[in-house]
């Protein structure tokens, strides 16, 4: 990870979001390049544990490895615990 990005989840970290800065230091975005696409998922989302579980599913056939999956079904646990506002996609 380079400067910028521990930056990032320093300032992140600094501001509460404890969450999207573990992300950056240590899980899924860790490891996104400079120019690299991405797809956010939030909570607030109804779709979102859908299309996690859908890729789970996915990823489960294709030989991931199994903490990947692990990390994933726990992103669904958490996101149904969530007890904020909820919406679909604008």
């Amino acid at each position: 990870m380079d400067d910028v990005m521990k930056h990032c989840a320093k300032l992140l970290r600094e501001s509460g979001y404890k969450i999207l800065a573990n992300e950056i230091e240590n899980g899924s975005l860790a490891s996104v390049g400079k120019d690299e696409p991405v797809f956010v998922l939030c909570a607030r989302d109804r779709l979102a544990p859908t299309a996690i579980q859908a890729w789970i599913n996915a990823a489960r056939v294709s030989n991931v490895p199994d903490h990947k999956l692990e990390s994933a079904h726990e992103t669904v646990e958490a996101m149904n615990a969530w007890t904020g506002d909820r919406h679909y996609p604008d």
